[in-house]
């Protein structure tokens, strides 16, 4: 009987995927931290780059609703500081998108966008794997990645 008891709760381990996540990466250049929250067949994720030694702190808040891609929100902590903002509505178009620095706005190229729109897309495809995988992000006086 006990033995059946102990199969039945093996068997019934919720193996779901947990809606919020902190997960990341090293690169030859810094460090890769990324937050993820997912809420029905929605996903929000923040990614911030730190570098090693030289180069500027960078976040990149990404959304989308199912596939689609809607919101790209990149900042660099740079001297002066730069913002780059696009939206998309509910069919991948682009319905806002902009560049500032130094107070001064612009408007991005189609090639830009494209280009931000993959990198969106290569750190999804990161988060999801480091998510299925269960990597997490352990933070504290010692920064470091853990797999149970």
């Amino acid at each position: 009987m006990l033995a059946g008891a102990l199969l039945l709760t093996a068997c019934s381990h919720n193996s779901s995927l947990p809606p919020f996540t902190a997960s990341g990466f090293a690169e030859d250049q810094g460090a890769v931290r990324i937050w993820r929250k997912d809420s029905g067949d929605n996903v929000h994720l923040l990614a911030v780059f730190s570098p090693w030694r030289s180069g500027d702190t960078t976040t990149r808040e990404y959304r989308w609703q199912g596939d689609n891609l809607t919101l790209i929100n990149i900042n660099v902590y740079s001297k002066p500081p730069v913002n780059i903002r696009a939206r998309f509505d509910d069919r991948g178009d682009l319905s806002f998108m902009q560049r500032e620095s130094d107070g001064e706005k612009q408007q991005l190229s189609n090639d830009q966008i494209d280009l931000y729109r993959y990198r969106a897309d290569q750190i999804r495809q990161i988060s999801d794997a480091l998510r299925q995988g269960r990597v997490v992000l352990r933070q504290g006086a010692g920064m470091r990645w853990n797999r149970p």
